[in-house]
């Protein structure tokens, strides 16, 4: 088949499958494969690198559209280093923000277990505490917002 690399034997080593290949060639992340008489597929050995620069930068989050867009800059002969750099701070910046709303978030359900816990505990076993009806983010700012007062007098 020549000294091309098999489409088969390039997934391996690449630890993808052959459909994520053709997949990532018809988006233009990897470029057109020479083809044999017969039609097969023949890679360079650069594509098992490509591969793992895509698998590397999918994993730092960014989309296949991205990686195509910054691919495609430097395959035009440009530099797309900062506008990497630019989407990579944006990503993190999103991280932070839903880091802060899960802590805000976890620390909201660790006060409404705590309050809902005092209720439950001084709800007799035969009667309902409606404790689901209370669970929502607004009945618990009542009540939080009740729990400050009474604490402020």
């Amino acid at each position: 088949m020549g000294d091309g690399l098999s489409i088969g034997i390039v997934a391996n080593r690449a630890g993808v499958t052959p459909d994520t290949i053709r997949y990532y060639e018809r988006l233009g992340l990897l470029p057109m494969p020479t083809r044999t008489p017969a039609g097969y597929r023949q890679y360079g050995d650069g594509v098992v690198n490509r591969l793992a620069l895509i698998r590397n930068a999918q994993q730092f989050g960014f989309s296949l559209r991205d990686i195509a867009s910054f691919l495609r800059v430097r395959e035009k002969g440009g530099k797309p280093c900062h506008d990497v750099r630019r989407a990579a701070e944006q990503m993190l910046e999103a991280v932070d923000r839903q880091i802060a709303e899960l802590i805000a978030t976890r620390h909201h359900m660790q006060r409404t277990l705590r309050l809902r816990g005092k209720k439950l505990a001084g709800t007799p076993d035969d009667q309902p505490a409606h404790l689901l009806e209370t669970l929502g983010a607004s009945n618990w700012a009542r009540h939080e917002g009740r729990a400050r007062l009474k604490n402020r007098r």
